[in-house]
């Protein structure tokens, strides 16, 4: 069962959400960080003030003569601390108390002091026991707090606004976020409008890569050598069109007119059986051309080979030589082979390469030639080079020879023997399905065409 498609979320609300959590994230973080830091500065000075008070009461209890002098001293030097919670017990009597507030059970067995809550009140209080000097069977124990209310409201206060700032950060990082996404979207936006104005009409469009972010420059280059791609082929097209328009045109005149003019007076048995012959071989040569199209069009746009297997290039040679050499033979041309090499391949593309090149090569061949063949292995190529004696080739000759239809002869005429000019484009489709590659070179009044076959590993 196929699932459904998640709904599409924008970049921009991506971005634009990713950015307010961020925010988020870190004033949260800034705020809890300052709330506990608070916290523990009131802990800190309540800490303070106890130890202010013990400090007083060690003071008070060493100038004292004996326990009445000092419960003396102390309620005179206590009374009066407001927010101050205290009790003071020594050999079981209670000798000072301000507050009325019982200490949890706990204090008693805390190390440290501990805060408590009460209704609305709170406190943080300590337990401290300070041997008297003058008594060494006396202790006095003292329980002190303060009264931390104030702490726990401004505590509060202080969260409050904290909650209010995070919220109001979080609205203004997205505000602010959206706007900087926006802004930072803008070329992708410039981008799409300039592909949307790309059409087959006008290949010319292409994304202004200088203009563009760094991050950007790569997609935009990519999208220029995708539409440069597009564009030679849609030119190759356009000429390929206009080229097989004018090659099947032309047979097919010559079959009409034919049929015309055999049809226009009666005629006897041979002459019918002569105008019959010359539109079968119009016929022959209109099924070879569109037999050569579809099979260049099937190796242009073959994704793998239809067989891998090991293909020895001398012996397929040998083979097709013994095949052309009736046809060399009228012309007195001659064959010579020599070295060994062996590739991976599809044997039948590889055989129908070979053959295109010895079918140019005795075509074009002057009488009495000779037609070499040669293998040779470098480090990275198998190389298989077919030679013949032949007029010079200029550097945009030796380019033209791959495109389709092209023929040497000037002019749209056909001369007597020489094919429809799809032989080389389809060993260069070949070639390039084979990761190979096929070059024209001229030297010392020969033609030498070599196809590279990568060597195996």
């Amino acid at each position: 069962m196929k699932r459904p498609e998640a709904s599409a979320v924008s970049l921009t609300f991506r971005l634009t959400a990713l950015f307010a959590l961020v925010v988020g994230a870190v004033f949260s973080g800034l705020g809890y960080v300052v709330h506990r830091e608070t916290a523990a500065h009131f802990v800190e000075l309540d800490q303070a003030l106890l130890r202010d008070k013990l400090t007083l009461i060690r003071g008070i209890a060493e100038r004292s003569a004996d326990l009445p002098d000092l419960a003396a001293r102390l309620n005179a030097a206590l009374r009066g601390h407001e927010g101050l919670l205290l009790r003071i017990v020594a050999a079981d009597n209670e000798m000072v108390r301000l507050g009325d507030v019982e200490p949890p059970a706990a204090l008693r067995d805390a190390s440290e002091g501990l805060s408590w809550s009460d209704g609305d009140m709170s406190y943080y209080g300590e337990f401290f026991t300070l041997p008297l000097s003058w008594s060494r069977d006396t202790d006095l124990q003292v329980f002190a707090a303060v009264d931390t209310h104030h702490h726990r409201h401004f505590l509060a206060l202080l969260q409050r606004k904290l909650l209010i700032c995070i919220l109001l950060a979080i609205a203004a990082g997205t505000l602010l976020g959206a706007v900087a996404v926006r802004r930072g979207l803008k070329p992708l936006l410039a981008m799409k409008h300039r592909a949307e104005r790309v059409n087959a009409q006008d290949f010319t469009e292409r994304m202004p890569v200088a203009s563009l972010p760094i991050e950007m420059r790569g997609l935009a280059g990519s999208i220029n050598d995708m539409l440069d791609r597009l564009q030679r082929d849609f030119d190759r097209l356009s000429a390929f069109s206009t080229d097989l328009a004018h090659e099947l045109r032309t047979p097919l005149s010559n079959l009409l007119t034919n049929a015309q003019v055999t049809l226009a007076v009666p005629r006897g048995g041979d002459e019918y059986r002569a105008s019959l012959e010359v539109i079968s071989e119009e016929l022959q040569r209109l099924a070879k051309t569109v037999s050569d199209m579809l099979y260049l069009a099937k190796t242009e746009n073959v994704a793998s080979l239809p067989s891998v297997e090991d293909v020895d290039l001398c012996a397929e040679a040998r083979s097709l030589i013994d095949f052309y050499e009736a046809v060399a033979d009228e012309k007195g041309v001659r064959f010579s082979l020599s070295g060994e090499a062996r590739v991976r391949g599809d044997r039948l593309m590889v055989r129908r390469a070979i053959g295109n090149l010895l079918s140019n090569a005795v075509r074009h061949a002057p009488p009495g030639d000779q037609v070499d063949l040669r293998m040779v292995l470098t480090e990275r190529w198998a190389q298989l080079r077919v030679s013949n004696t032949g007029e010079p080739l200029t550097a945009d000759q030796r380019r033209a020879m791959f495109d389709r239809f092209f023929r040497l002869s000037q002019g749209r005429q056909r001369l007597e023997g020489e094919g429809v000019g799809l032989g080389l484009p389809i060993t260069r489709a070949i070639m390039s399905s084979h990761r190979g590659e096929v070059d024209v070179q001229c030297e010392h009044g020969r033609i030498h065409v070599t196809l590279s076959f990568p060597r195996q590993a």
